[in-house]
This record gives structure tokens, C-alpha cells and sequence, in this order.
């Protein structure tokens, strides 16, 4: 059973597009599933949305949260409230196509338990597409890694390996902070070139100078963590 999980925050404009298609892409596929939404504190009418729509979608999961918690929470909220054996990650704005699937699905029956997907080309403001250029090198040289894309929210996982970790951020960092976890923990990492697209309605919460910020200082405290992980001080990610 398949679980595509992902955080909605004022979502409106986008919501009812993004869970119709991830549940028709389900029966398409005809895979048993279904598709889990944390409405993170909305002050839209994202929630409204997602109760009608739960009328309608027998596979459809509504988590609530009832003030904004941020981006990790939500995602942690819905990976938790999720029944799959398999969870699918997907932002719901709609920029990630959720019938390339598939593309996941093959490398995960090849053996690996952990599959991103990486932005073939990332469709974004100048800034934000160089901040995740940025932030892909600085993530590699520090932890070790070779992924092309780090942050990309369309991801692969099973179950039981993705609840080994513990999800600290609360925003931007969330897919890094998997992937880094993760891969420390010893899970090899297939990626996969995935389509993106611009956003096409609605606003991005996320400003610019803000969330690199925060994802330095959290890098920082993470490759702390993971330097004790390693020598064994701690026990667990």
C-alpha cells in the first residue's frame, strides 16, 4: 500500500487539484492507497476544501493542525497518520507531476528503500534557484553526499525506514534533513530526474533571505548531531 503524504499551508487556489490528481493517479496505476494532507493551520479556505473533498475521496486523510506548526511538523503529521507500507512525499502546490511516480516505483523494486527525486530543471525565481545550488554543494561537502538536489520535496520511502528518524525542522530543511538522517544512517540513496513546474496559482510562503538563514544554522546544528551519531555518544537520528 502506497501513502502520498504532503503538507498543506494556504493552499486553496491549489489543494483540490493536487489531491485529485494524486488519487487518480493512484487507481491509474491501480495501486492500493491513498493520499494524506496536513492542513498546517490554514487561515484560508484550504480546510473547507479538504472536508468537501473528503466526501468525495474515500482514500483521501485529513490531518489538522490548529495553528501554523511549519513545513517538518505537518509532513511529520501526515507520515505518521499514514497506513502505507510505502510513503510518497509531494508538496501540494502542484510543481511536481505525480504520474512520473512510476520513476520512483522502479528504483525502490530495485532494491532501494530511499528514492529522491532531483529538479531536471528547477522552475523558480533567479534567487531561489541559486540559493538550492547553493545549498545542494554546501549540503554534499559537508556531509559526504552526491545528491543533486537535496531539498526536493517528491521523494520515496518504506515506511518503517523513514520512521527510524526523527524529524526536528519545522520548515524549509525538512527534505535535507531526511536525506542527511538517512543516508547516515546507512540507507544507500537512489535518485531520479523528476519534472518541475512553475507554481501556478497562489504564493510561496517561503522569503528568501529568511530560509537561508535558517537552513545554515540547522545545518550546522545537524552536522553536529550527526558527528555524535557517528561516534556513537548518541544512538539515534
Amino acid at each position: 500500500m502506497i501513502s502520498i503524504v504532503m503538507p498543506a499551508y494556504n493552499e486553496e487556489q491549489n489543494i483540490e487539484a493536487t489531491v485529485r490528481k494524486c488519487s487518480s493517479a493512484l487507481g491509474r496505476l491501480k495501486l492500493e492507497g491513498e493520499v494524506v494532507v496536513t492542513d498546517d493551520g490554514s487561515s484560508d479556505n484550504t480546510q473547507n476544501i479538504l472536508n468537501s473533498l473528503k466526501k468525495e475521496i474515500n482514500n483521501l486523510v485529513v490531518v489538522k493542525h490548529e495553528k501554523n506548526m511549519g513545513y517538518g511538523a505537518a509532513l511529520f503529521d501526515a507520515i505518521m497518520s499514514a497506513h502505507g507500507d510505502i510513503i510518497v512525499s509531494i508538496d501540494s502546490d502542484g510543481q511536481f507531476d505525480i504520474d512520473e511516480l512510476p520513476l520512483l516505483l522502479d528504483r525502490h523494486k530495485g532494491g532501494f528503500k530511499v528514492v529522491t527525486g532531483f529538479r531536471k530543471v528547477k522552475k523558480d525565481s533567479f534567487m531561489k534557484v541559486f540559493a538550492n545550488k547553493c545549498l545542494v554543494c554546501l549540503t554534499n561537502i559537508m556531509f559526504g553526499l552526491k545528491l543533486k538536489d537535496a531539498n526536493t520535496a517528491f521523494k520515496l520511502f518504506d515506511a518503517q525506514v523513514l520512521r527510524s528518524i526523527k524529524i526536528e525542522s519545522r520548515g524549509y530543511q525538512t527534505p535535507t534533513e531526511i536525506m542527511v538522517k538517512l543516508k547516515a544512517s546507512g540507507y544507500p540513496i537512489a535518485e531520479v530526474g523528476v519534472t518541475h513546474s512553475f507554481r501556478e496559482k497562489g504564493k510561496s510562503a517561503l522569503g528568501v533571505i529568511k530560509t537561508a538563514s535558517d537552513m545554515l544554522s540547522f545545518l550546522v546544528y545537524l552536522r553536529m548531531k550527526v558527528s555524535l551519531y557517528r561516534k556513537r555518544i548518541i544512538n539515534s537520528l
